[in-house]
């Protein structure tokens, strides 16, 4: 793996500079079931939920993740399965979001406690001294592919 050189911000203040990611919005074939997964999970908190009066069938919220917020959208319409990645190979070949990543101090030990909260790891533990990171990941009930990653 190639390490990429970061570009120096540019000094001079813009339109853009104030720009911060607010959340990542999940659309997913079950509302109340992802909830309840993200809370017994990764200790997600709902912060707001709600309903837009154009799309009746939809229910909205934001989670909270230790400060970074997920926006879930789901349907209570019956829907079909969407598709999943089987390998991660697969999902770095999907359109859309990838994944998202947490970073955290300790990403051994973070892996260790979702696997004996009953999440399965789906991409071993390893280390990228190119990178310079330790990484994992594990999907979700609905297949998303969430990364946890430590600075080597």
């Amino acid at each position: 793996m190639t390490r990429v050189n970061q570009l120096t911000p540019n000094p001079t203040p813009n339109s853009f500079s104030s720009m911060q990611i607010d959340h990542v919005c999940l659309n997913v074939p079950n509302y109340s079931e992802t909830l309840q997964w993200y809370q017994e999970k990764l200790d997600a908190t709902i912060t707001q939920e709600w309903n837009v009066d154009v799309f009746p069938d939809l229910k909205l919220a934001y989670l909270d993740v230790y400060g970074f917020r997920i926006e879930i959208v789901g349907s209570t319409q019956s829907l079909a399965g969407m598709p999943t990645a089987q390998s991660f190979g697969e999902g770095l070949r999907t359109s859309g979001i990838g994944h998202f990543c947490f970073r955290v101090d300790n990403v051994d030990a973070v892996l260790a406690e979702l696997n004996r909260r009953g999440v399965p790891t789906f991409v071993p533990l390893g280390s990228y001294p190119d990178a310079g990171v330790r990484l994992c990941f594990i999907q979700d009930n609905n297949g998303n592919l969430i990364e946890f990653v430590t600075p080597l």
